[in-house]
């Protein structure tokens, strides 16, 4: 007797994305920007906003993000060796908006912003909660996106009485307001829809 489970149909495969993007709206994550460089000799900074970073490992240190294989950055981040994760905090949430935004050019992605090349020629944005400084440790394909595993060589920051930035239904938040359900970081909670998500389960 066959006793293997049958393989979801798309419709239910759907079904459950979206029943798990609804539940991982209620649950608050931090708000980051990844960047690197791209290109054979990493002459063009770039920029991705995420929304799944989390501690692996304190030894060695090790974080995690994931990274959507949608995502236009996608073959970049693939191809980065060396990153910086930026904690944002508080008041970033424009920061935040600008690198998720698909229509943004990406050679414009860091025009006019205040920047400089870190450790390793890192692209550095200036202003962030916190910066880790990674290698890559591993990457591992996950369904529809690859988790990242980055291993912290130096950290930035964290800024003394700031507080982060946070993705909670739909919008960009403090920690106070996602708490009491207050005002958008950036925006009215009747735009809230619009907000662009970072890339993670919970757009």
């Amino acid at each position: 007797m066959n006793t293997a489970p049958n393989e979801p149909t798309e419709e239910q495969r759907a079904a459950g994305g979206a029943a798990l993007r609804a539940v991982m709206r209620e649950v608050p994550s931090p708000v980051t920007v990844v960047t690197a460089r791209a290109g054979a000799s990493g002459e063009r900074p770039f920029g991705i906003t995420i929304g799944s970073l989390a501690s692996v490992s304190l030894c060695p240190p090790l974080v995690s993000f994931n990274v959507s294989e949608e995502a236009r950055t996608y073959g970049w981040i693939e191809a980065a060796e060396r990153f910086a994760v930026h904690v944002l905090r508080a008041g970033q949430a424009a920061l935040a908006e600008r690198f998720a935004d698909p229509g943004l050019p990406l050679a414009e992605q860091f025009a006019g912003l205040a920047w400089h090349s870190g450790p390793e020629g890192r692209p550095v944005l200036d202003g962030a909660l916190a910066v880790l400084h990674c290698r890559l440790h591993s990457r591992i394909r996950a369904g529809d996106s690859d988790l990242v595993v980055g291993r912290v060589t130096g950290t930035e920051g964290a800024a003394p009485a700031a507080d982060p930035l946070v993705y909670y239904r739909r919008g960009y938040r403090t920690v106070a307001s996602a708490s009491s359900s207050g005002e958008l970081a950036s925006r009215s909670a009747s735009d809230a829809s619009e907000t662009p998500a970072p890339k993670s389960a919970k757009s």
